[in-house]
């Protein structure tokens, strides 16, 4: 009886245990930048595919709310989608060079081709540029490979208003963080 007694308390400090790996995950505020800042959560494992987001929690291991300024709240919105789908895993290189002008067989995780191929040209500089800014390879590489696809459609009129288009939006969006 007295050895069934002392197995008790051991149980509930396993079970204590569980619950602190549980807490050591836990929950992360992003919050972007732009006029009107809005906060997405997600889990710090989910974050890890972010350099900029583990370097700062290899800094601070308490740290519950991250400012990532240079992105504004509808691309951080499209990231920490990313993030969530991804949930810290990172996905299989693309091929260099690209091959194909279909997402589809490219990737080999289809929700990638039908998450990036659902934005507009403008949409998808916005999330390579804060794939940029976050240090998200995978992202990066993703919407890279996408504008690749684009680009093999198109002529070479088509190709110098795609870089003139995102060369202004840098002027109106960004210009000042150029340097």
């Amino acid at each position: 009886m007295a050895a069934e007694e002392a197995k008790k308390p051991e149980e509930e400090v396993v079970e204590e245990d569980a619950g602190g790996l549980d807490d050591d995950d836990g929950v992360l505020t992003l919050k972007s930048g732009g006029q009107n800042p809005k906060s997405f959560e997600v889990s710090k494992s989910d974050a890890q595919l972010s350099k900029f987001v583990t370097t700062i929690l290899e800094g601070d291991q308490d740290a519950t709310t991250i400012e990532i300024r240079q992105v504004p709240p509808e691309t951080l919105a499209h990231v920490v989608e990313y993030l969530k789908h991804h949930k810290g895993k990172e996905p299989d290189p693309l091929p260099c060079p690209v091959r194909s002008i279909h997402m589809a067989q490219i990737v080999s995780d289809k929700w990638d081709a039908t998450w990036i191929d659902g934005f507009d040209k403008k949409t998808i500089f916005e999330v390579i540029l804060a794939a940029n800014y976050m240090d998200i390879k995978s992202l990066l590489h993703l919407g890279c490979a996408k504008i690749a696809t684009l680009i093999k459609q198109l002529d070479q009129k088509e190709i110098n208003r795609i870089i003139e288009e995102e060369e202004k939006y840098r002027k109106e969006h960004g210009g000042d963080n150029d340097k």
